[in-house]
C-alpha cells in the first residue's frame, strides 16, 4: 500500500492526523508512529473483547446441558407400549461409549496430523 492510499484513509479521522503534508521528517514519522499506537490499540481491544466474549460463550455452553451418567437413567418401563419399549438405560450406555470412541479417534487423528503419538 503506497503512502498516499494510506494518508488519504486516516485522514478521515482528524486534520491534525494527516501527515501527508507535513514536510519534517521527524514530525512526520511523530504523527505515523501516534497513529500506528492507535491502530495497535484498538485492535488489541477488540481482541480482548472478542476472547473475553468467547470465554463466557464458553463457559455458558458447557453448562447448558450434560448428558445423564448410566446409572442416573430410570430402570422403570415406559408405560402407554403394549409390548414396552427399547431400554433407555442401553441407549444412554450406547451413546456415551460411541462418544468416548469417537473423541478417541479425534485426539489420535489430530496427533497422526501433527507427526506425533498422543499414546
Amino acid at each position: 500500500m503506497s503512502q498516499a492510499g494510506s494518508s488519504s484513509a486516516v485522514s478521515s479521522t482528524s486534520p491534525e492526523d494527516d501527515w501527508a503534508s507535513v514536510r519534517d521528517p521527524n514530525e512526520r514519522r511523530k504523527i505515523q508512529n501516534r497513529l500506528a499506537q492507535r491502530k495497535f490499540r484498538e485492535k488489541a481491544r477488540l481482541q480482548k473483547e472478542e476472547s473475553e466474549r468467547k470465554e463466557e460463550n464458553q463457559r455458558k455452553a458447557s453448562g447448558a446441558y450434560t448428558a445423564p451418567e448410566v446409572d442416573e437413567v430410570d430402570m422403570g418401563d415406559e408405560s402407554g407400549l403394549p409390548w414396552g419399549s427399547i431400554s433407555m438405560r442401553h441407549i444412554v450406555s450406547m451413546g456415551k461409549a460411541k462418544e468416548q470412541s469417537s473423541r478417541e479417534t479425534s485426539i489420535y487423528a489430530a496427533a497422526s496430523r501433527s507427526g506425533g503419538c498422543s499414546r
